[in-house]
């Protein structure tokens, strides 16, 4: 009963306990669409190249979890929202790491590479 009534007292302490990470400096800019920070987290997952310490692939759960951490966002479902990603229409499957890619070609040639 007391634990209760400290927890409603001083309810910022509670939360700052809770949250032991900090808050990442990090944030998208209003433009940003969830889906393609989806794309991206569905394509890392689907790649198996990133991994627990002791080697084993990341869950899509944890994967979905750091990147609302690093930005500062709310993606909700993950596997829903991986489902959206791969249930798109082929015009619009890789919408998102394809501008990514062009951005890097475009970048490449205008610093001189060729």
């Amino acid at each position: 009963m007391r634990i209760a009534n400290l927890r409603i007292k001083y309810p910022d302490q509670q939360k700052q306990h809770l949250n032991k990470l900090p808050l990442s400096p990090l944030f998208l800019t209003d433009n940003t669409v969830l889906i393609h920070i989806m794309e991206l987290v569905s394509s890392l997952y689907l790649s198996k190249r990133i991994v627990y310490q002791n080697g084993k692939t990341a869950f899509l759960t944890d994967l979905g979890k750091s990147f609302e951490w690093l930005f500062n966002i709310k993606l909700g479902d993950y596997h829903q929202k991986h489902m959206d990603v791969i249930k798109r229409k082929p015009t619009k499957l890789t919408e998102f790491l394809n501008e990514l890619a062009t951005l890097i070609r475009k970048e490449h040639e205008n610093k001189g590479y060729r």
